[in-house]
């Protein structure tokens, strides 16, 4: 059976990693990797508390990635956001496709919030996995440990990191999108306005396209909104 690492990189997260941990621990042929960024609160005695493997480094998520993934011991790389839960069945179905051919991919996204407009959200973020091979972090991208290094890792940026990724993983595969969900929070939604939020993350997308850098892109994410999203 193919080791599975899961990769969680934290800053801050002394409310969301208990439940994530408990509901990993177990788990055969799973390795839980904790890669936390600088945390101010009880995220690193929390995880400490836990048997999963912690490394510290400088923040930036994609810094904090490419660390656990040098600390990781599995064959099969699953990159986990705190705030996020996933189904039992996710990672007999992740061995499945890669034992199929399939490098890399995400699962299936769903919002803590059952409204409408997340549920649309929700399906476009797969329609987009789908038609251009696109996965973001809060989809649980997931990928062979051979073709990480391979690719070069995630760039070393401190937003839009997961984009970047999957636009290099995508020249060497298509990706799949595995059945099993993965929930995500609402919270930035709810924080800082649903429909602010959305036009945020469009926007940022789209000038990253352009060519914008990414720190460029962060000071206007953060400062049009007057505060850190």
């Amino acid at each position: 059976m193919s080791k599975i690492s899961v990769i969680i990189p934290t800053l801050n997260e002394e409310e969301q990693i208990p439940s994530l941990l408990e509901s990993l621990l177990g788990i055969p042929a799973v390795e839980i990797v904790v890669s936390d960024g600088g945390s101010t609160d009880r995220t690193r005695e929390i995880c400490s508390s836990y048997p999963v493997t912690c490394v510290f480094g400088p923040p930036g998520r994609g810094q904090q990635l490419n660390l656990g993934a040098r600390n990781a011991g599995g064959d099969i790389f699953f990159f986990l956001h705190a705030d996020s839960k996933v189904e039992s069945s996710v990672f007999k179905e992740i061995r499945w496709s890669v034992e199929r051919g399939s490098r890399w991919g995400c699962c299936t996204l769903a919002f803590d919030d059952p409204s409408l407009r997340y549920q649309i959200l929700a399906a476009v973020s797969h329609l987009r996995v789908k038609i251009i091979s696109s996965c973001y972090g809060d989809q649980g991208i997931f990928c062979e440990r051979e073709l990480f290094f391979e690719a070069g890792g995630f760039p070393g940026f401190p937003f839009l990191e997961d984009l970047a990724f999957s636009r290099v993983l995508r020249r060497f595969q298509k990706s799949c999108s595995v059945p099993a969900k993965i929930v995500t929070s609402s919270r930035r939604f709810r924080k800082h306005g649903f429909w602010l939020t959305l036009y945020k993350m469009q926007l940022a997308k789209l000038l990253f396209s352009l060519g914008m850098s990414p720190e460029r892109i962060l000071e206007i994410y953060r400062g049009s909104a007057g505060g850190n999203l």
